[in-house]
C-alpha cells in the first residue's frame, strides 16, 4: 500500500497522546487544531470505554471522531453519532468469564453506559480521574460491583474484558496461559505490562481505523496513525502512515513505518508537523 496525502489521523490515548502526567499537552492540542484547520480529520483511538474517552475529549475542547473500546465502538464526535458497534457474542463472553472465575482474576466488563468490577474494593481509572458523579450526571455511566453484576452484564451485551494484576506478573500471566488455551472465539491484546483485554474476534484498532475510514471515504493509505502499544499494532500496520511513539515497545518500533518522539517530548505534535502539516522540526 504506497501512502499518499494524509488525510485522518487516529492516536492512541495513554502513552501517546497523553504524556507521562496523564495529560494532553498545549504543543499536542495545538498540533491537532492545526490539522484539523488544514482540513485532516483528527480521531481518538483507544482501549478506553465509549463515556470515559467521550468526556475526556470533551473536556479539552476536541470535536473529533471517537473509536473506543480497541474498535469496539465508532462515533463521530463525543456523544455524537454512532455509526459502529461490535460487541462480544454471548458464547464467547461467557466463555472469558468462567476461565476469569477459575482463575480468580480481577477484571472489568464494558456494557452501554455500564462498567462491570469485579472486585468489590476495586475502582476504575474513570471513577478516580472524572468522580463517579460526573460520570453518572454527564454520561450516564454507572458502575457495578461482583462476579453476580458482571455476568448480568455480559447477559445484556458487553464490548470487552480488561483483567489487571498491577502487582503480580505471575498471575497475570498464568491467566493469559488459561485464556489462550481456554477461548475459542475471542482474541486477547494489552495496553500495557499489567493488563489483558478480550476482545471480539476481528475487532481491534485497525478494524476500529478501517470502519472510520471507510465511512469517511479515505482511502487507509491516507491515514496516520500513532500509538505506543500491543492494542496499536493492528492499525499501525493496516494504515498507510504507522508511526510508533519514542515510549513504545520494541515490537511497536519494529512494525512501524516510522518513530517519533517520545510522549513526554509531544511525539503526537512531531509526527502531525513533520508527516501531515509537512512542518519542519
Amino acid at each position: 500500500m504506497e501512502p499518499r496525502q494524509i488525510r485522518l489521523i487516529s492516536v492512541d490515548l495513554d502513552g501517546t497522546f497523553l504524556n507521562e502526567h496523564g495529560k494532553i499537552s498545549k504543543n499536542n492540542l495545538d498540533a491537532v487544531k492545526a490539522a484539523q484547520q488544514a482540513g485532516i480529520i483528527f480521531s481518538v483511538a483507544t482501549g478506553r470505554f465509549y463515556e470515559n474517552a467521550a468526556i475526556g475529549m470533551k473536556d479539552k475542547g476536541l470535536d473529533c471522531p471517537l473509536i473506543s473500546l480497541n474498535g469496539g465502538k465508532i462515533s463521530l464526535s463525543p456523544f455524537g453519532r454512532v455509526v459502529a458497534e461490535n460487541k462480544m457474542s454471548l458464547e464467547s463472553a461467557m466463555e472469558a468469564f468462567r476461565i476469569l472465575e477459575a482463575q480468580k482474576a480481577d477484571y472489568y466488563v464494558f456494557a452501554d453506559g455500564q462498567v462491570g468490577i469485579r472486585g468489590f474494593d476495586d475502582r476504575h481509572h474513570s471513577q478516580l480521574e472524572f468522580g463517579e458523579d460526573r460520570m453518572l450526571n454527564e454520561t450516564g455511566t454507572r458502575y457495578f460491583y461482583g462476579a453476580d453484576a458482571c455476568l448480568s452484564l455480559i447477559e445484556q451485551g458487553i464490548y470487552k474484558f480488561y483483567v489487571h494484576a498491577y502487582h503480580d506478573r505471575e498471575k497475570l500471566a498464568a491467566i493469559r496461559f488459561a485464556l489462550e488455551y481456554g477461548i475459542t472465539r475471542s482474541v486477547l491484546t494489552q495496553s500495557g505490562v499489567s493488563n489483558i483485554e478480550i476482545m471480539p474476534a476481528g475487532i481491534d484498532k485497525g478494524s476500529g481505523v478501517a470502519q472510520l475510514a471507510d465511512y469517511l471515504g479515505i482511502g487507509l493509505e491516507e491515514v496516520m496513525a500513532i500509538g505506543d502499544q500491543d492494542n496499536d499494532l493492528p492499525m499501525i500496520r493496516r494504515v498507510g502512515w504507522g508511526v510508533a511513539m519514542g515510549n513504545a515497545t520494541d515490537e511497536v518500533k519494529r512494525q512501524a513505518r516510522l518513530v517519533t518522539l517520545s510522549n513526554a517530548e509531544d511525539g503526537v505534535a512531531h509526527a502531525i508537523r513533520r508527516y501531515a502539516l509537512s512542518q519542519p522540526q
